[in-house]
């Protein structure tokens, strides 16, 4: 039974990371429209905190109990606080940025290509590198608990990620195709902050349960 809890989060995560994306490219969409330069900032922003978060989770998971409980509350607090920035803020934020980096007349010479630029990635930065980078530091310590309780190294790593990946492609599939036909997506902001918020929660409590001791000889 909690190994099925285990493997839920695990997916509730998957979707949380990828249909943030999704998410991520209607909060753009209305500054800097649907284009080329937004989705390669947008991409290599996502890209750049999923290595970051992996770097991360697989320094916290060789920590020793009491810090490494410190550090996975303290990752889950910042990866909260900061989506709680992008759900509230992210307009005004987005606002700034355009206004102060956006020539008036957007034209295609070098000056105003290189302000979208500058302001694509920097409101990719702001809005969604360190939320995705906290829920990316989970993984590789869901890789660790597993493979505390039995499971080969190798395989814990191909069964976590495996099945993350499951979670990223129904995080796509629901976000596109029945979310935000459906919500606005400053509401569905609010419940990506609510699911994180509770799911981070949850993880971090099943992080924390000791392994099982190995049976007497």
């Amino acid at each position: 039974m909690v190994l099925i809890f285990f493997y839920l989060l695990v997916i509730v995560l998957g979707m949380l990371s990828m249909g943030f994306q999704m998410l991520a490219s209607r909060l753009l969409s209305p500054h800097y429209g649907s284009t080329i330069v937004e989705w390669v900032w947008l991409i290599s922003t996502f890209l750049a905190a999923f290595s970051a978060g992996s770097v991360i989770g697989g320094w916290i998971s060789n920590l020793t109990a009491t810090p490494r409980a410190r550090w996975q509350l303290a990752i889950a607090v910042i990866g909260v606080a900061s989506l709680a920035l992008t759900a509230f803020k992210q307009k005004a934020m987005l606002d700034a940025i355009e206004l102060h980096f956006i020539p008036d007349v957007r034209d295609m010479n070098d000056q105003g290509g290189a302000a979208m630029n500058t302001a694509v990635f920097l409101s990719c930065m702001a809005l969604f590198f360190v939320p995705v980078t906290a829920l990316s530091s989970f993984g590789p310590q869901c890789v660790g608990w597993l493979a505390a309780r039995g499971t080969a190294p190798g395989k814990a790593s191909g069964v976590v990620y495996g099945v993350s990946t499951v979670g990223n492609i129904a995080g796509v599939m629901l976000t596109v195709f029945k979310l935000i036909p459906n919500f606005r997506v400053s509401h569905l902001m609010y419940g990506w902050l609510g699911v994180a918020a509770i799911s981070l929660t949850a993880l971090i409590l099943l992080l924390r349960m000791p392994s099982p001791r190995p049976p007497s000889p």
